[in-house]
């Protein structure tokens, strides 16, 4: 066969819909993007596509870039990863395009090789194993879900995270934790009025619950949040709440309620 020069185009994008795709952080070394096994991606590499083949190296496959890029924050569960760290939609077979985390600039929410320090805002995910039915769950159906928290110290080769809230309900080890994204937060109350981790009370009650979880009535389509009110200092009792947004305000949490769980982790991440 005749040997034919390649041709090469540029393309060039001139506009992307901010409120369909996002970019990496400024300064992300775009020429590290690469081919890897879905399993292999880490907490804060960030997938620019998916290819629902595994990885191989014999063949040219093209991959379709997800609707919005976004750094990971995986979970495994029954044969699938939750690359977002909540929606086991991505199959243990397929191939992500990816940008490691090593190549994301440093001090970005998606970049803190050199170590969390005291008040960075994380958020991690777990596989939740409910105990009890709810209007969300049902005992045996274990799903993945994040939760947000703050970094209260970091000393001797170790860090505390105060988490916001508590799943009481039960669930397996986390799987990924990483820095919050600022824009995930803001995104949430631009949508549901509050954010996973919001403290929130009622009109007319001085109690303080904090937001488990956002999520969209399943016929109405409404706003709506599991909210986590915690037990006096004297019963220690705790509740939840499934209920539209629109019931609740924001309030900073005053002294009268443990709202957070402590845990202690090894400072390397």
């Amino acid at each position: 066969m005749p040997v034919i020069d390649a041709a090469f185009y540029p393309l060039i994008i001139t506009e992307r819909p901010a409120d369909l795709f996002r970019q990496p952080p400024a300064g992300t070394d775009m020429g590290a993007a690469r081919l890897a096994p879905i399993t292999d991606v880490r907490p804060g590499d960030w997938v620019l596509g998916e290819f629902e083949r595994p990885l191989d190296s014999g063949r040219l496959a093209t991959l379709m870039q997800s609707v919005a890029c976004f750094p990971a924050l995986p979970a495994t569960l029954n044969g699938y990863v939750a690359l977002d760290g909540q929606s086991p939609v991505w199959h243990n077979d397929e191939t992500a395009l990816i940008i490691p985390r090593e190549y994301i600039p440093g001090d970005t929410y998606a970049d803190r090789s050199g170590g969390y320090r005291v008040g960075d805002r994380l958020e991690r995910t777990f596989i939740y194993n409910p105990v009890h039915d709810d209007e969300r769950d049902t005992v045996g159906t274990a799903r993945p879900v994040i939760q947000r928290g703050t970094v209260t110290d970091v000393e001797d080769g170790a860090f505390s995270v105060a988490w916001s809230g508590r799943w009481v309900n039960g669930h397996a080890e986390e799987q990924a934790m990483r820095l919050a994204n600022p824009e995930d937060v803001a995104r949430e109350r631009a949508t549901f009025g509050f954010a996973v981790g919001d403290t929130v009370t009622v009109e007319g009650s001085h109690a303080t619950g904090v937001v488990l979880e956002l999520y969209l009535h399943h016929w109405a389509g409404a706003p709506c949040a599991r909210v986590y009110w915690p037990g006096s200092p004297w019963d220690n009792y705790c509740s939840y709440d499934f209920a539209p947004t629109s019931r609740y305000v924001h309030k900073i949490p005053d002294n009268a309620y443990d709202v957070t769980s402590r845990a202690n982790y090894p400072a390397a991440t």
